[in-house]
């Protein structure tokens, strides 16, 4: 989850995007290169909170959460949940390989943010053509 402090820096970051996918990234961005800069202490806060099975131990889902509410995001149907599951799985990710990869650094982060940034947009490009398949075949059938 982020704190209030975050989220007045990462509100100011991204104060003049207007594509919600680019707000992404920044959020992504700007969060990762902090975390990045203390990893060692944010190493032992994870363990800690997950060891506890504290409110934190969301803390992914929240943190995705906070990012899509600062992009803007008013969806509220499957979506909503979809979106904060998704972004969860690339916060995941990126942490790993904060924690695991010693000369991970922010070149590596950003070209990381770019490539899972890409792949969701792919994976919605196959998924809207998808659904659209089965809009035209459910039209077909009933003009029979």
């Amino acid at each position: 989850m982020l704190s209030d402090k975050e989220k007045s820096f990462l509100q100011k970051k991204i104060k003049n995007i207007s594509s919600t996918n680019e707000k992404i990234k920044v959020l992504l961005r700007e969060k990762l290169i902090q975390d990045l800069k203390n990893k060692n202490q944010l190493k032992k806060q994870f363990k800690k909170k997950i060891l506890k099975c504290e409110k934190e131990f969301f803390y992914l889902y929240n943190t995705a959460n906070d990012m899509w509410l600062l992009a803007g995001d008013k969806s509220i149907d499957y979506n909503f949940y979809t979106k904060r599951i998704i972004l969860s799985g690339i916060l995941s990710k990126l942490y790993l390989k904060i924690f695991l990869i010693k000369d991970y650094d922010q070149e590596n982060l950003f070209d990381d943010i770019k490539l899972e940034i890409e792949k969701v947009g792919k994976f919605n490009k196959l998924k809207s053509e998808f659904l659209n398949f089965f809009k035209n075949i459910k039209r077909s059938r009933i003009k029979l």
